[in-house]
């Protein structure tokens, strides 16, 4: 019984072993073929011999006739050395366990590995289409430049055709220059000649000096200065036309002589002209009131000869240079056979220096390809302190781009280098004015009056406005900068504010200073040794408008007859008097 009970026991505990053995084992895998595989050791035969396995292993044999037997061996003998059973298959079964899992986390990266580069096919794929755009649309970029490029070959081509033919008309025209040129000489000659014979008609002829009393009839022109019954028309010598009352209207104004009733010498203004366009130097013009007058010499006006003073503590003061008297004319000066630019502008008359001794102005022209002037004649600045030059054409273009552009001077052209002829100098090419207005108003009567007056200040005031509305004090507000530019339309004038070298930014100390035009407290600071620290302000410009206001329409500075110093002292206990204001 106790045999039977262990025999018994033992093939219970082998059928669970072979039962817990097929259950760790893949569905597919045969039982003693997999428990085989799972053992260390030699392999086993399965179909008709066994091999030794692993110590109380049971396993199957097919025979040779298909029967199935399972036998129970000790392969590790008898002697009690063989490993344990159990212990070997629950390690098998971890190793078997990790393996999978460690299958499972590969087969896991390996599809994050494909989609990943799944992902990265197709950011190539639309990288590569995205290319082939980009390549496609710089072909067509391509293709217009060149067409592009051809067309401006032709017109390349049609610009240097037109300039040959251009050149042929110079040529012609230069020819009937030469001709012109020798018909007005001859012209000239037989003027002067007639004229001869005239001062000898006239010196020969009684002398008349018959004076007519104005007539008291109802029906006379009570514009009629003289009667209109003497023989000889009264001459006007330095005379400028100027503007009406009405828009339209051109007046003459000058010295005028041999007048009945006038004495020679005396400054008029005529009514206005029936043909402005006749107005010329030994015409007759006709006024709307049956005057007639001969125009002689157009008047030749020099400029100011006030300075501005350039800024110094009293202690680091020096002697001031003589300027040269700076003049300004409406007669055209003959070439001096300079050139400027590399030959662009040709020199005509003699150079001045400008009112603050600082810089040259120089009147010129534009110069053709054959080197003769063409064009309206031109003012050109020319200075050897770059920085300076650089500020101002700085300061017409940051005004010029504002919202508020003022009436400033037109400028043609800055030139940071004035060519090989003046390396170490900038220049600036300007429109070319008649006067300054400091000395156009002794001209007129001494003082503007009626348009002229509200002209020359609704120009400085826009000037101002312009200036202000980009942060800039112009500093030098003054009479000597704004000139006068004649109309050669209608003959009329109208008023140009330039000379921006001195402009700064608001709050930032100024450069230099006109003691005429500056405030009570620059002034004071400038004597307390503060000027290089003063801080520019809005109200700098305004003080200087009115002083300009005052000089147009009195005709003489509110401080003329002190010297610079005697100004500058006056100024800080400036009161003014306005006893004669009316409330």
């Amino acid at each position: 019984m106790r045999r039977r009970s262990t025999a018994t026991r033992m093939r219970r505990v082998s059928s669970a072993a072979c039962c817990c053995c097929y259950l760790l084992l893949p569905p597919s895998m045969p039982v003693a073929g997999a428990l085989l595989q799972t053992l260390p050791g030699q392999r086993a035969d399965i179909r008709g011999r066994s091999r030794p396995t692993a110590r109380g292993v049971f396993f199957k044999n097919d025979d040779k006739n298909g029967r199935t037997t399972l036998r129970h061996e000790n392969v590790n003998g008898d002697d009690g050395g063989g490993v344990d059973l159990f212990k070997t298959l629950e390690l098998k079964d971890q190793a078997l366990v990790q393996a999978q899992s460690a299958v499972s986390s590969l087969e896991k990266a390996l599809g994050s590995a494909v989609t990943n580069l799944e992902n990265m096919q197709q950011q190539l794929q639309m990288q590569v289409v995205q290319m082939e755009q980009e390549l496609e649309t710089t072909k067509l970029e391509l293709s217009d430049t060149q067409a592009e490029l051809e067309q401006t070959k032709s017109e390349l081509r049609e610009t240097q055709a037109e300039l040959m033919r251009s050149r042929g008309e110079s040529e012609q025209l230069e020819l009937a220059l030469v001709q012109s040129k020798k018909a007005a000489d001859r012209a000239d000659k037989l003027e002067a000649y007639v004229k001869d014979l005239e001062e000898d008609a006239a010196a020969s002829a009684p002398q008349q000096q018959l004076l007519r009393k104005e007539s008291d009839n109802s029906g006379s022109n009570p514009w009629q200065l003289f009667s209109t019954s003497t023989k000889s028309t009264p001459v006007l010598n330095e005379w400028i036309a100027i503007k009406g009352t009405n828009e339209g209207e051109v007046q003459i104004s000058g010295k005028v002589t041999s007048h009945p009733t006038i004495p020679d010498g005396d400054a008029i203004v005529t009514s206005p002209l029936v043909d402005p366009a006749g107005a010329a130097e030994r015409k007759v013009v006709t006024t709307s009131s049956g005057s007639k007058y001969r125009l002689g010499t157009p008047m030749t006006m020099p400029s100011s000869d006030s300075q501005s003073v350039k800024i110094t503590s009293e202690r680091k003061e020096k002697p001031r240079r003589q300027l040269v008297r700076a003049r300004s004319s409406i007669s055209i000066p003959d070439l001096t056979g300079d050139t400027l630019g590399n030959g662009r502008y040709l020199l005509a008359g003699d150079a001045t220096s400008s009112i603050n001794g600082r810089s040259y102005i120089q009147t010129a022209y534009r110069s053709s390809p054959f080197g003769k002037p063409m064009g309206e004649s031109l003012a050109i600045k020319y200075s050897p302190n770059k920085e300076a030059m650089k500020r101002e054409f700085a300061n017409y273009q940051k005004v010029s781009s504002g919202l508020k552009r003022g009436s400033f001077i037109r400028r043609l052209e800055f030139l940071p280098t004035a060519g090989s002829e003046m390396p170490d100098q900038s220049a600036l090419v300007m429109q070319r004015g008649v006067a300054d207005v400091k000395a156009f108003m002794p001209k007129v009567g001494g003082r503007l009056e009626g348009e002229l007056l509200r002209d020359c200040a609704l120009t400085a005031l826009r000037c101002v406005e312009a200036l202000h509305s980009v942060r800039l004090v112009w500093n030098d507000l003054k009479t000597e900068n704004f000139v006068v530019v004649e109309d050669p339309r209608t003959g009329g004038v109208s008023f140009r504010g330039i000379d921006l070298e001195s402009c700064m930014p608001v709050r930032t100390p100024p450069v230099d200073y006109t003691p005429e035009a500056c405030p009570p407290e620059f002034a004071r600071s400038f004597l307390d040794g503060e000027a290089e620290s003063f801080g520019l302000e809005y109200s700098y410009d305004v003080w200087s408008f009115g002083m300009f206001l005052y000089e147009i329409a009195t005709g003489r500075g509110f401080f003329d007859g002190y010297s610079a110093e005697k100004i500058t002292r006056t100024l800080p206990s400036f009161v003014p008097n306005i006893d004669k204001v009316e409330d």
